[in-house]
């Protein structure tokens, strides 16, 4: 680097330190921004070159997948293992089980659903209703766009959340960049192209180390000034304050031609776009799940979803590529997990729920756009499963291999891309993988060069030298329709 990049790099980030209190916190400098200044005037589009959106879900805390997908009949070894030996207390019971009320969905008569992944549908025992309860992931497998992949993972994990999640954020623990990134990186997008994390953090899947830009938006109430009164604050207040710090921000960069006050300029000029869309009212084409009463995060997920088809279906001639969310309250379930009950120990079934219902309600807001049938991807992963037993705590420790979902769009408009459901090799519950988990038969890379390489043209040897080095990929497991 010279002396003079160094210099407009200070100033660069003198301009954003001045600008950060006004609610920006990622920007793209120099000569791609301007490009975004078309961003809000041609119809809405999915992405370019005929790939899908791909929307990633990180469930972080470490879902216990053997409790949401139920090997009820794998085997006569495993059934009597799960419901007498490993889960005695802790199952949920199997959907031939005469004298349960609540019990598993079954899916391929081998594994069933969750309840509470099913509410609403045709037979399901429905406590605590809610009006999004419209099938949830099951009627997703059912109409054609839900793939739940079993014994995935990742061949870093650890006992760790920390490292488990940042290696898979990372796609593998060497890496020094968040494969999402390099996933843009490799199809050639350029610096601008619209990457968004609907939460205040934005996760290590995007960090990039070419300069790539992402919007952090937790909601749209939230884009803007932050300061520390700011939840209390009226509209009429808050309104008054941007105004105000708009002024003294116009009045710093609104003269000169210098580095850093064009950059001061371009990145009002960003927001002004980006507020455009957030400030628009919208009203979503189907019921998300917000509501405390029936979800343990405040309602955050439901909100994070909302902002994404928000923003996707704008009207941006930069169309939404990618975006990342992080789904918590509460996955690590170490004591008092619960099962199927809401009249008691609700945990696990809010858990369940605030997952189901608002991935089901993201995907019919969408679809409600012909434009987006089939066109758009969902990735949901955790950093690893539980242990395959209880413990003492009527709760599950750190495990390893978990589950996967790959939701897809369109099928039941005849434009699918994706093949509805189960896969991988299943392990079996006689013998234990790494901390006593279920043992990993595949992993979760695997599954997302799946998807990059039918939906999104990616290369296999992009695959295996940029987004995820070293992985010696081949072929998927035949998960996505390969896009025509």
């Amino acid at each position: 680097m010279n002396r003079r990049d160094f210099l407009r790099g200070c100033a660069s980030f003198a301009a954003l330190a001045a600008v950060r209190g006004f609610g920006i916190t990622n920007l793209l400098f120099d000569s791609q921004l301007p490009k975004a200044h078309a961003a809000i005037l041609n119809p809405q589009q999915p992405p370019p070159n005929n790939r899908d959106l791909l929307v990633l879900v990180f469930v972080r805390g470490g879902l216990d997948g053997l409790n949401v997908l139920v090997p009820f009949n794998t085997s006569p070894t495993d059934r009597y293992r799960y419901y007498n030996v490993l889960r005695p207390t802790l199952h949920v019971p199997a959907p031939n089980d005469a004298n349960a009320t609540r019990k598993a969905i079954d899916l391929d008569g081998r594994f069933g659903l969750h309840p509470d992944a099913a509410r609403g549908a045709q037979g399901v025992n429905v406590p605590n209703g809610h009006v999004s309860d419209t099938g949830g992931l099951y009627e997703l497998y059912r109409r054609g766009d839900l793939a739940i992949i079993h014994a995935a993972g990742s061949p870093d994990v650890t006992g760790s959340h920390f490292d488990s999640e940042l290696y898979m954020d990372l796609g593998g623990k060497h890496n020094q960049s968040g494969w999402v990134a390099r996933y843009l990186d490799a199809i050639g997008e350029p610096s601008n192209a619209l990457a968004v994390a609907p939460q205040w953090a934005i996760p290590p899947s995007l960090l990039s180390l070419t300069g790539r830009a992402v919007l952090s938006a937790p909601s749209p109430r939230d884009f803007g000034p932050q300061w520390r009164t700011n939840a209390s604050t009226s509209d009429a207040q808050r309104a008054a304050i941007v105004s105000a710090q708009r002024s003294l921000l116009e009045a710093m960069y609104g003269h000169g031609q210098a580095f850093i006050e064009a950059t001061g300029r371009q990145a009002l000029a960003l927001y002004d776009l980006l507020a455009n869309v957030m400030h628009t009212n919208y009203t979503p084409a189907a019921p998300y799940l917000t509501d405390s009463s029936h979800v343990p995060d405040g309602g955050v997920f439901g909100r994070a979803l909302q902002t994404i088809a928000r923003i996707a279906k704008a009207n941006l001639a930069n169309p939404l590529r990618v975006a990342t969310i992080d789904v918590g309250g509460g996955y690590d379930t170490h004591d008092n997990q619960g099962t199927v009950d809401w009249s008691s120990n609700d945990r696990f079934p809010r858990l369940i729920t605030n997952l189901s219902n608002n991935l089901k309600a993201f995907c019919d807001d969408l679809e409600a756009d012909p434009q987006w049938r089939g066109r758009f991807t969902i990735i949901v992963v955790s950093e690893f499963g539980r242990v395959l037993y209880q413990n003492d705590s009527a709760g599950t420790d750190h495990g390893a291999g978990n589950i996967m979902l790959v939701i897809g769009s369109g099928a039941r408009f005849g434009v699918g891309n994706v093949r509805a459901g189960t896969y991988g090799e299943w392990p079996g519950l006689t013998h234990f993988g790494f901390n006593h988990g279920l043992q990993i038969t595949t992993d979760y890379r695997r599954v997302i060069a799946d998807v990059l390489t039918a939906r999104m043209g990616v290369s296999r040897d992009l695959i295996n030298q940029v987004i995820f080095p070293g992985l010696n990929y081949t072929s998927g497991l035949g998960i996505a329709v390969p896009r025509t």
